[in-house]
C-alpha cells in the first residue's frame, strides 16, 4: 500500500524498524465506540462554549467603543465559559490519543512494547484524573458551602466545578477504557 504524499511532496515515513503502527484505539474495547461518541459530543459543546466566549468578547468590545456600553462582567463570563470549555475537551482529546507524547526513546520499540507503555501511561493518567476529580469535587463543595460568587455579576462559582468534576471522572473512565483496549490489542 502506498503512503500518501506529505505537503512537501515526500512520502510519509513508515513505522520505525518496519513495525506496524502501534496505537491504542478506544473503539477496540467493548463500548469504546459509544464512549468516544459521548466525548466527541462534549467536545462539540466545548467548541460552542468557546464560540460563546468569542461572541461575548466581540459584543463587549464593540459595545464599549461604539456605544460606551460594555457587557457587565465580560471578563468573568469569558473566564468561566473558557474554563468549562477546556474541561469539556479533556476526555475527547485523550479518547482519540490526542495528548502530546514524547516518543523520542520509544519510537524504535516494537509495537507491542509501545502499546504496553501506553497502557501504563493510561493507568497513571486515570489515577491523576481521579485525584483531580476528587480535589475539584472538594473545591465545588467548598464553593457551595460558602456561597462563593463572581465579583461583578455574582455568578455562583460552584457550577463550573460541576462540569470540571464530571469531565475529570469521564477522563478517568476514558483512560481505563484505553487500558482495556491496550490489553485487548496485546492479547491478539
Amino acid at each position: 500500500m502506498a503512503s500518501a504524499p506529505e505537503p512537501e511532496g515526500r512520502a510519509s515515513p513508515a513505522a520505525p524498524h518496519g513495525h506496524a503502527e502501534a496505537k491504542v484505539v478506544l473503539s477496540q474495547a467493548p463500548g469504546g465506540g459509544a464512549l468516544e461518541r459521548v466525548t466527541r459530543t462534549l467536545a462539540g459543546i466545548g467548541g460552542v462554549f468557546l464560540l460563546l466566549s468569542v461572541v461575548i468578547s466581540i459584543v463587549s468590545i464593540s459595545g464599549r467603543y461604539a456605544l460606551g456600553l460594555p457587557v457587565p462582567g465580560d471578563y468573568e463570563l469569558v473566564e468561566l465559559v473558557c474554563a468549562v470549555a477546556v474541561f469539556l475537551f479533556f476526555p475527547y482529546t485523550h479518547a482519540i490519543g490526542g495528548n502530546l507524547t514524547a516518543e523520542f526513546f520509544t519510537s524504535g520499540l516494537p509495537g507491542r512494547w509501545r502499546i504496553a507503555l501506553d497502557a501504563v501511561h493510561d493507568v497513571i493518567f486515570a489515577l491523576i484524573a481521579a485525584l483531580l476529580a476528587w480535589r475539584l469535587g472538594a473545591g465545588m463543595l467548598d464553593k457551595i458551602h460558602h456561597g462563593d460568587t463572581s465579583l461583578l455579576i455574582r455568578v455562583p462559582l460552584w457550577w463550573p466545578y460541576t462540569v470540571a468534576v464530571a469531565c475529570m471522572w469521564l477522563l478517568c473512565v476514558v483512560a481505563i477504557w484505553r487500558v482495556l483496549a491496550a490489553v485487548g490489542a496485546l492479547r491478539r
